[in-house]
């Protein structure tokens, strides 16, 4: 897709910026929920990809994320880091915060049961690694039943502020929204999510994000919401994305998660994933009706009335067949 007129100005500030003057093409590529992305051709070094960063994301937060991407290319793995010019591997002009990265061939590949066995078995050798990462929580951040400090990126103060402002024009979904948090906070609790340790999650292994060329992976992208929470959120996230209730995907996932994770999940956690699918499915959700309030747009208001209104009770309704297929598939088919 050729790139609007409206935006070229901006786009060459920021390539100038990182020392690209003469592009031989530049394109949008779409496919990102809040950031933008445009691939660079540049002649003699091949493509690029250009980022400019959602407005909620701060320069630290960046920051960690970069480290982050740095970190897991010295382990091997097929990530694109960001790319460092005389400014850093990140710039800010009066359009946005901007960053290049390389660009990385590969296909998604079809959602099969044979890729959600590998997604699983890939997120568990990822969640290894990661677990080598020394940095604290991400700037911005929190756990996925901490909504408070990611909403404050978004102008509210808290949850709270978020409801409040949701029932000025819909009082009726915004206390289905109040009523699903205080669910999902004492269902997690009363399971003893509280409990586990954090460790970074990846939070994106899900749709387009990994790549094949054949039977290789080729590209991990978007860590745009790396941070630090219990890898099990990170498994409920891929799962509700990318299997919704099909019981032989999510079997496939949680048993190539098992193969391969180092610890294997405990009993704990296995029975947590079911319920992590519906804190997930509720984090996206209202982190999607905070950003529509600056951003609004129809596809997203859409979005957000179908999860309310279809999704969320969809999961709460199905949580004791989700647990069955997921406790079988770890191996704990009696819990």
């Amino acid at each position: 897709m050729s790139v609007s007129p409206a935006d070229r100005p901006a786009i060459d500030e920021a390539l100038r910026a990182f020392g690209i003057t003469a592009p031989a093409n530049v394109e949008v590529l779409e496919g990102g929920a809040a950031n933008e992305h445009w691939r660079v051709d540049v002649p003699g070094e091949g493509a690029r990809v250009l980022r400019r960063y959602h407005r909620r994301q701060t320069q630290a937060s960046v920051a960690y994320e970069h480290r982050l991407l740095q970190f897991l290319h010295e382990r091997g793995w097929p990530v694109a880091p960001a790319i460092v010019a005389s400014g850093g591997s990140q710039l800010e002009t009066d359009s946005g915060r901007w960053a290049l990265f390389p660009f990385r061939d590969g296909e998604p590949p079809v959602l099969d049961q044979r890729t959600m066995q590998r997604k699983g078995s890939l997120l568990a050798l990822l969640h290894a690694d990661l677990r080598d990462w020394g940095e604290g929580q991400r700037p911005g951040f929190g756990r996925i039943t901490d909504l408070d400090t990611p909403l404050r990126l978004d102008g509210f103060a808290d949850f709270h502020a978020l409801v409040a402002w949701f029932a000025l024009t819909d009082p009726e979904r915004a206390a289905k929204l109040e009523d699903m948090r205080d669910l999902v906070v004492a269902l997690l609790g009363q399971l003893g999510y509280n409990e586990l340790p954090d460790d970074v999650v990846y939070f994106e292994c899900l749709g387009n994000n990994i790549l094949f060329e054949g039977n290789d992976v080729t590209a991990l992208l978007d860590f745009d919401l790396a941070h630090r929470d219990a890898r099990v959120a990170d498994i409920g996230r891929s799962l509700v994305t990318d299997a919704w209730m099909d019981g032989w995907q999510l079997h496939a996932f949680i048993a190539g998660y098992q193969a391969h994770a180092e610890p294997q999940l405990t009993p704990t956690e296995a029975t947590l994933v079911a319920p992590m699918m519906l804190a997930a499915e509720f984090w996206t959700t209202c982190i999607a009706l905070a950003i529509s309030d600056r951003h609004p747009s129809p596809w997203l208001a859409d979005s957000i009335r179908t999860a309310i209104d279809e999704r969320l009770p969809k999961l709460e309704a199905a949580q004791a067949e989700l647990a069955r297929v997921i406790k079988a598939a770890a191996g704990y088919p009696h819990l």
